[in-house]
């Protein structure tokens, strides 16, 4: 009684590197030194001034990079997509750019898909290398109030406050109603060394009004509050 053979199974080369001994998700080859250089266009490329020239990449090439893209556009979250309609025309559009690229496309097609997605990311690359905003210093100890990051959810600028562990009072950095602004424990050191209350005149004494005085540091502008 003869027996039925098992189906063969053929080795596939892996779509980035051509080795036979893995697939493409266990690829960990460096792409003859270009790993890195690789895995930062995929992340980057969106939002460069300059589209790199996909035209001169080969195959593989493309591919690594379209991967990469696709690990940097992914989001478990679809609430958090919200933040980017307005900068493009319809919700589709958005969806579109966090469609996966096939990586079984042609060389032309591939090129085609990363082209069409960096002309689609215009808006955003004006939001993101023309409108960061400037680290902020404070005023009296010179050290960093505040640090810019880009929210890659949001595709917006925000800032970081830098934490002050010695301050008590304040949470964050202080504005004044001058428009000054200072770090939280410097603004606690002045306002503990040069508040002063407030008296009002009486004709036989001068009577507390239960407000404090302090000026501003820089235009020695006079502030209110409560202690």
């Amino acid at each position: 009684m003869s027996r039925s053979k098992a189906p063969r199974v053929e080795n596939t080369n892996c779509i980035y590197c051509n080795c036979r001994s893995h697939v493409a998700v266990n690829c960990n080859s460096n792409m003859k030194g270009r790993r890195k250089i690789l895995i930062d266009i995929g992340n980057t490329f969106m939002l460069d001034d300059n589209v790199p020239d996909f035209k001169s990449f080969p195959i593989n090439e493309l591919r690594f990079i379209a991967s990469v893209y696709e690990k940097f556009q992914k989001t478990s979250l679809q609430r958090k997509m919200k933040h980017m309609y307005h900068y493009f025309e319809g919700k589709c559009m958005v969806e579109y750019l966090h469609t996966p690229i096939p990586v079984t496309l042609t060389k032309s097609r591939l090129v085609c898909e990363l082209m069409r997605r960096w002309n689609l990311y215009a808006r955003v690359r004006i939001n993101h290398n023309h409108t960061k905003p400037e680290d902020e210093d404070c005023p009296i100890c010179m050290d960093c109030m505040s640090t810019p990051y880009w929210d890659s959810y949001k595709l917006n600028w925000e800032v970081l406050a830098t934490p002050r562990p010695q301050c008590r009072l304040f949470d964050g950095n202080i504005r004044t109603a001058c428009g000054h602004t200072f770090c939280s424990s410097c603004w606690e050191m002045h306002l503990n060394a040069n508040s002063k209350v407030e008296y009002k005149e009486n004709t036989w004494h001068d009577e507390p009004t239960g407000r404090m005085i302090v000026a501003c540091p820089m235009c020695r502008h006079k502030m209110y509050y409560v202690k």
